[in-house]
């Protein structure tokens, strides 16, 4: 997480220190690629005063379009406005947009699929500017990511585990770990780098939730091609738990994660079933399956509220399209603190998982504790 603030960051000082006219060549051309690709529907007359229209939606009305409540949309628009973010962006001369207007544009955009230029057209503004306006609130948003997404402490651990065991009487569960694929286009290099198992180009977005869906650590960014696995060893959190393991996971918890994660002494995973497993490792992986759910409905209210994270059409800078998703985690845990709940179109279904062949290997020592959370469960007669 604190990658993505210091990239956020870094990106917003370098673009407000030069102009319009300065931006690079290669970006200029991906947006005029971008622009001249899309279809025809994309030409759209500019709507006319259309920040009136949204003032007088009803709440249900504003519900529907920005897939948020309108009193989480006023304390985004209050601290955005008191930002150097805001700040720096009306200055040089330019025509000035408020900060509602903005906010308003941002979460419509991560809501919703319009094209930049059908959101220009919606918003009344140039295509330039729309793609200035979401990269200046999602960079404004990942600055806040230490206030939105934290690691449990102290009274937060013993809460969270007791809401964990409360599902299916699983102990000393601190969270859930696991990844989904985001869907960009195709980048300029290293393309096969990026190119997944389902045949799409992605990047893959890691994430640890707690017991009420939130987001407590991300890593985004890794290759498609990249096994769950591989993702957690060149993340900042497995090398936190290298260095600070009594701190993460303090009173022996542990994480629940699927049978891609090897089993070790903070990850527990199912049993692999090559057709021998016993009833009582049968019921266990059941126990498992439904306690760890957590992390897939957490992925699925995340895509299911914020639609653009399912697929980038028009984002060619990976680092645009990490910072917006993780500006999104942190607008979904805004939304989970505010009890702003959301009915989705269609329940979320767990993802197909990859398992490599290299990952069915687990020493006896690494079982030890799946093995011990294993005989708990029998010796308490609920298997």
């Amino acid at each position: 997480m604190d990658n993505e603030i210091r990239q956020a960051v870094l990106e917003y000082l370098l673009d407000s220190s030069s102009s319009e006219e300065s931006t690079s060549a290669s970006e200029l051309e991906d947006r005029i690629s971008s622009n001249d690709s899309s279809s025809d529907e994309d030409t759209h007359e500019k709507v006319a005063n259309f920040m009136e229209t949204i003032e007088k939606y009803s709440e249900t009305d504003f519900k529907s379009h920005f897939r948020l409540d309108r009193s989480t949309a006023e304390q985004l628009i209050e601290s955005y406005s008191q930002t150097d973010f805001f700040a720096t962006s009306n200055h040089g001369g330019k025509m000035k947009i408020e900060a509602r207007e903005e906010i308003y544009f941002y979460v419509w955009y991560v809501s919703n699929t319009l094209t930049f230029r059908q959101l220009g057209n919606l918003f009344g503004v140039a295509t330039s500017t729309a793609w200035s306006i979401v990269g200046r609130v999602s960079s404004w948003l990942v600055s806040k990511g230490r206030e939105f997404i934290k690691w449990p402490q102290g009274d937060a651990v013993e809460q969270n585990c007791r809401k964990f065991e409360a599902k299916k009487r699983i102990p000393s569960v601190i969270g859930a770990i696991d990844c989904t694929h985001i869907v960009i286009s195709a980048p300029k290099s290293n393309k096969k780098c990026y190119y997944d198992r389902k045949q799409n180009f992605t990047i893959v977005l890691q994430a640890v939730v707690d017991a009420d869906k939130k987001f407590i650590d991300i890593c985004c960014g890794e290759p498609g091609s990249l096994h769950d696995s591989r993702v957690l060893k060149r993340s900042t959190l497995y090398n936190r738990v290298q260095t600070n393991y009594t701190q993460l996971f303090p009173s022996n918890t542990f994480l629940l994660g699927d049978s891609a994660y090897a089993s070790s002494h903070w990850i527990v995973p199912p049993f692999k079933d090559y057709g021998q497993l016993s009833d009582q490792q049968k019921a266990f992986n059941f126990i498992h399956s439904s306690t760890r759910m957590v992390i897939e409905n957490a992925f699925g209210l995340l895509k299911g509220r914020f639609r653009r994270i399912n697929k980038f059409t028009e984002q060619r800078n990976l680092n645009s399209v990490k910072r917006i998703v993780v500006s999104a985690c942190i607008l979904h845990n805004l939304c989970i603190i505010n009890a702003d709940t959301i009915v989705l179109d269609q329940e979320a279904t767990p993802e197909e998982r990859h398992l490599e062949q290299n990952s069915n290997l687990e020493n006896s020592a690494s079982r030890n504790r799946r093995e011990a959370l294993f005989s708990y469960r029998c010796q308490q007669n609920i298997l």
